[in-house]
């Protein structure tokens, strides 16, 4: 008889409501979308101007314990999926965290270290269809997601200075697997400026090891904010090699916020041996009562095989 032994180790919390705070919060977006691609022979493709509408809505529990500890889950139907409980545990808006003086240690659809201790740059108010992420845009996932996505991190604060270190482990079944993506993430304020240092590695199933490594600074001064990142992309397979750097900038007054920002991929790992960029301006205005009027410009060029392309 074949014998199979299930080994967990589990936190149970949230057994009632009454046990936990429950908030719900969400967002709802509907406007009007649109814009060109134009290749270097001249042809314009149209990206046919329609209608837009999205809605999330974000699940947020949290409870404090008789000894002091704190906990808390999220989940975010916009992005949750359906993985049944006999695949490879997979993640999509699931968060969950405890918390105490010994720090805080987070699993789920987090970000890893670097994720955690670099920033990004400002963009302003954004755009109802995130037009402002275009193919320059880094939003600094680093190695995060190179396996389902389930992470677990460590972070602590200490002053000024804060420390993450994360995990995210291969458990497809039945591959050989690759080694753990693991992640350092580095915090510091220093007056006006917040800087920040990212790392992870991984060895992959098929021995490509790759690292990323980054650098972020930020500051704000009379409503105007600036942030400049850098990484680099190092890989075994020179293929995968790449540099990013992106800047933006971010300034509100009263009702009105404003946002430019560019990035810049060179020898952009998808396409080797070739550059991307992408510029946005963005625009909104809050009529009160959680609602806001927003509106964005953005343009986007790809050098690929020598074919020049944009997009605006």
């Amino acid at each position: 008889m074949k014998k199979v032994l299930f080994a967990t180790t589990a936190l149970v919390a949230f057994a009632g409501a009454a046990s936990a705070d429950i908030t719900l919060s969400g967002s709802a977006e509907m406007g009007v979308v649109g814009g060109d691609t134009i290749a270097n022979t001249g042809v314009v493709t149209a990206r046919d101007t329609q209608f837009h509408t999205d809605i999330d809505v974000t699940f947020t529990m949290s409870g404090t314990t008789d000894g002091g500890l704190t906990f808390g889950a999220s989940v975010d139907l916009d992005e949750s999926n359906d993985a049944d409980a006999f695949t490879a545990s997979s993640q999509g808006g699931e968060t969950i965290f405890i918390s105490g003086a010994f720090g805080t240690v987070t699993m789920g659809d987090t970000d890893g270290g670097f994720d955690w201790g670099m920033s990004e740059i400002p963009v302003g108010p954004g755009t109802i269809d995130d037009l402002e992420e275009g193919i320059g845009f880094n939003g600094n996932a680093g190695l995060d997601g190179t396996y389902d996505g389930q992470i677990v991190r460590y972070d602590n604060t200490f002053g000024a200075f804060g420390v993450a270190v994360s995990a995210e482990i291969d458990d497809t079944a039945g591959a050989a697997g690759g080694d753990p993506v693991l992640g350092l993430g580095l915090r510091y304020s220093v007056a006006d400026f917040d800087l920040g240092f990212g790392y992870q590695t991984v060895s992959s199933a098929a021995n490509v090891d790759t690292s990323v490594t980054g650098i972020s600074v930020g500051t704000s001064l009379n409503g105007i904010e600036i942030g400049l990142m850098y990484s680099v992309k190092d890989a075994s397979n020179q293929a995968e090699d790449e540099t990013h750097v992106g800047i933006g900038f971010g300034y509100s007054v009263d009702a009105w916020s404003l946002g430019a920002s560019y990035g810049a991929y060179e020898n952009v790992s998808y396409v080797a041996n070739n550059d991307v960029y992408s510029f946005a301006l963005t625009a909104g205005y809050d009529l009160g009562g959680g609602a806001s009027i927003l509106a964005g410009v953005s343009s986007e060029d790809a050098t690929i095989g020598g074919v020049s392309t944009d997009t605006s």
